[in-house]
Order: C-alpha cells, then sequence, then structure tokens
C-alpha cells in the first residue's frame, strides 16, 4: 500500500452538529425489492445488505503476485470487462463460452517493472487448474494518476464489477474495502468504513490529486482493490493511506474514484458503468 507522508498532507475537518427527529418516511429496500417503512427497517436486513454486497464485490475481485515469489501478494485488481470466447469466436452467452478475456484495474505502483512476473489468482482454490494465470498482458498505465489496465485470459467464470458514477457519493455513505493484504492467505479480505469526504484534494510532490477518502482498513496489499458501496457497486480503486514515521495514524485512507479510471483509460473497457 502506497503511504502519503503527512508532513506533506494537511487534513483538516469540519464537524457539524445538528438536529436528529423521527421521520416517517419511505425507503426502497434493494435486499428484497419491496417499500418498506423506515420503522421497519431491521438490523437483519442490514445484515443481509451487507452480505449481498460482499458477494458481489468480491466476485470481481483478484490478487495479484510476483511469479518467483508466489505466497505474498502485491496487491490487488479488480475485473472490470469480460469477453467471451468459443475458441476464437466472440459468443454473447457466457455459459456457451469455453475461454474468457479479462480486463482488470489496478495500481500502477503494484506492476511496475513486473511486466514479466505478473500472476493473477482468481479464487481462493488456489490448487485447481485456471485459478492461477501467468499470462498477464499491461494494456494500458497512468503514472500520474497511479492506475493499469492488465488482460488475461481464463476458464474460470468471473462476473465484472459494475462501476457507480463517483460524483454522486456523500460524506457518511458505507464502504466496503476489498483486497489481498500481505498473503494469499488473506485472499479478498473484506473491511468497512464510511466514506469521510467524497472529493478529498490531496497534494503530493507537487501534484494535486482528488481522492475518495475513507476510513475502511486498508494494508500493505490493498492497493489496487475495489472500494464498494453498499449495493456491491465500484466506486473506486484503493490507492494509498496516510502514515507518519512518528505517529500511528489510522482510518485515513485514500481511493482513486471511478470517474478517473473511465477517463484514464476509456469507456470501452468498461462493461458495466451505472450512471
Amino acid at each position: 500500500m502506497k503511504k502519503i507522508s503527512i508532513v506533506l498532507l494537511l487534513l483538516t475537518s469540519l464537524l457539524t452538529v445538528t438536529g436528529c427527529g423521527i421521520v416517517n418516511k419511505e425507503y426502497n429496500n434493494s435486499v428484497n425489492n419491496k417499500v418498506v417503512n423506515v420503522e421497519e427497517f431491521t438490523i437483519g436486513d442490514f445484515q443481509d445488505a451487507l452480505v449481498n454486497a460482499i458477494d458481489i464485490a468480491e466476485g470481481s475481485c483478484v490478487s495479484i503476485v510476483d511469479t518467483r515469489y508466489l505466497k505474498s501478494s502485491l496487491g490487488s485488481a479488480v475485473i472490470v470487462k469480460r469477453v467471451n470466447y468459443n475458441g476464437t469466436t466472440i459468443v454473447d452467452d457466457p455459459l456457451n463460452a469455453t475461454q474468457y478475456k479479462y480486463y482488470a484495474v489496478t495500481n500502477n505502483h503494484v506492476i511496475a517493472g513486473l511486466s514479466f512476473n505478473i500472476s493473477v489468482y482468481l479464487d481462493e482454490n488456489l490448487m485447481e487448474e485456471g485459478y492461477k494465470i501467468s499470462s498477464v498482458e499491461v494494456v494500458d498505465y497512468s503514472t500520474a494518476e497511479d492506475l493499469a489496465l492488465i488482460s488475461f485470459t481464463s476458464p474460470v467464470l468471473k462476473e465484472p464489477c459494475k462501476l457507480k458514477d463517483s460524483t454522486k457519493l456523500r460524506k457518511g455513505e458505507i464502504v466496503l474495502a476489498v483486497g489481498s493484504p500481505y498473503s494469499l492467505e488473506f485472499f479478498n479480505t473484506t473491511t468497512m468504513g464510511i466514506i469521510s469526504h467524497p472529493n478529498r484534494f490531496v497534494e503530493e510532490n507537487g501534484r494535486k490529486s482528488n481522492y475518495i477518502q475513507h476510513d475502511a482498513a486498508v494494508n500493505p496489499g490493498n492497493s489496487g482493490g475495489g472500494l464498494f458501496d453498499i449495493n456491491g457497486y465500484l466506486i473506486g480503486i484503493n490507492t494509498a493511506r496516510i502514515e507518519d514515521d512518528g505517529d500511528y495514524i489510522i482510518g485515513l485512507s485514500l481511493a482513486v474514484p471511478t470517474n478517473d479510471l473511465i477517463n484514464t483509460f476509456g469507456e470501452e473497457y468498461f462493461d458495466y458503468i451505472i450512471k
């Protein structure tokens, strides 16, 4: 996980206290697709929403390792596009395909200098044929945005993520960070937090970038992994956390917004974009 020194960064926050009251308002419950009164919404409904979101999010996440050191996790990646093949012919129905070509987004600092030694792990069942992919191509990258687009083929069926418009994010929204910190033993670990700021401008090495600031736990190996909302939609790529050599700092994590992904690589590399 890329570090940004606190010496180079001054983060300020404004805490606004507002009154709270009971509001009798209806909301759409995406778990069971019924309209319920807010007073009828239970902790069980919330838990079901989380379980469903994590299941969707983890389905598109993979781990990146150096082929020479297979047990450690270099970082993570999120599948954003799938092409279904039957031999050499593109087919519409993925169930009729025998091979799949995938495109995935990660951080450039994860794969920089390792274009000939990258392996991708698709699932926890790592011993089965097809779950480890060594033939990985770097399609495009941006050092300025710290993003990279890779591709690989596999007979294993995986579902690409759905991208949400990051300009519509709000402070306080629940987020899920999915990645493989430290080693493959922790493949697709999910942590939860909230959006602290949807468009935080941070200066690093003389360049200002906008990030989603959140407080979900991220660690080395989470770089390139996805940041998802409560529906399991991708809203960003985890890129950095704020650290300082003298102080123990937690809860300051940064992700590149999805709109920056689309602007960097183009819409043609993303199967599902939620407008």
